[in-house]
C-alpha cells in the first residue's frame, strides 16, 4: 500500500486515536467528494468496514477502502495550518478530475 504519512501528521492522528479508541471508532480515510478540483477526501473516526486495509505507522493505524486504494493509487497526509488551527491534508497518488455534479456544471463542455 503506497501511503506516505509526515511526522506532523502522524503526531496529530496519534492524540486523535488515544482519545476516540475507547469508543471503538479507528482513523479511516473516506472520500468525501468528487468535484471539479478533484476528488476530496477526509479521516473520520468511526468502524472500520470488514473489507477495509489496514496501515499500521508504530502505534497508528489508519484503516482505508480498498477500491479507494485501487483507484487513486495511494496517498499522502500532511498537515497545514488553516487560520490558525491545523488541519490534515490529504492528497492522493493519482487524482481524478470527473467530478459527480451534473447540476453544478456542465461537464461535456469541459
Amino acid at each position: 500500500m503506497d501511503l506516505s504519512i509526515s511526522s506532523s501528521a502522524r503526531s496529530y492522528l496519534l492524540k486523535k486515536q488515544s482519545f476516540y479508541q475507547y469508543k471503538n471508532r479507528m482513523p479511516r480515510l473516506v472520500m468525501v467528494a468528487k468535484t471539479c478540483r478533484g476528488a476530496e477526501f477526509r479521516i473520520v473516526f468511526e468502524a472500520p468496514a470488514e473489507s477495509d486495509l489496514l496501515h499500521r505507522d508504530g502505534e497508528l493505524g489508519l484503516y482505508i477502502p480498498q477500491n479507494l486504494i485501487r483507484d487513486f493509487g495511494g496517498f499522502s497526509v500532511d498537515t497545514e495550518l488553516f487560520f490558525f488551527a491545523l488541519r490534515l491534508l490529504i492528497q492522493p497518488k493519482v487524482q481524478v478530475y470527473k467530478c459527480d455534479c451534473k447540476h453544478k456544471c456542465n461537464n461535456e463542455e469541459r
